[in-house]
């Protein structure tokens, strides 16, 4: 949204000035009009992995449904030299660990999935503002309902 691009453009301005006066670099008044006119080209308001796809999802990610769930999430491949590794950087409030357990059925490629148990621990939503979908038998997977 606008209002959101303007905002992480005065961030990121405020921070390249402070960034450039820490190193001594001298800025100028017409330099930092020039810096006003950047537009940030983001296309996601999520900060990490496993965010929901109604706010994008980042570069190496791909918004999945899995079969038979509600819901959708945003889910990076596997990578590794095993295909077996997940990012671990995970939304505020998440506790479900990330782990390689999805497979496209076409490609066999893997992908990363937060892993949780349905019906949680003492009540804790391990998702954050996700929830948790019962896969089998005491196994589940985060995804967001829009």
């Amino acid at each position: 949204s606008t209002a959101h691009s303007i905002m992480v453009r005065k961030t990121l301005l405020a921070a390249l000035l402070a960034s450039a006066s820490a190193v001594g670099l001298r800025v100028s008044e017409r330099q930092k009009k020039e810096r006003l006119t950047l537009t940030f080209v983001g296309s996601s308001k999520n900060a990490t992995h496993y965010g929901d796809p109604a706010d994008g999802c980042l570069k190496d990610e791909t918004a999945v449904q899995v079969q038979g769930l509600g819901g959708d999430f945003c889910t990076p491949p596997c990578t590794g030299p095993l295909k077996s590794t997940c990012p671990t950087d995970v939304p505020k409030g998440v506790t479900a660990a990330p782990e390689c357990a999805l497979q496209d059925q076409g490609s066999g490629q893997g992908y990363c999935a937060l892993v949780c148990i349905p019906g949680g621990h003492s009540g804790a939503n391990q998702c954050g503002k996700a929830t948790c979908k019962n896969v089998q038998l005491g196994i589940g997977i985060c995804t967001y309902d829009d």
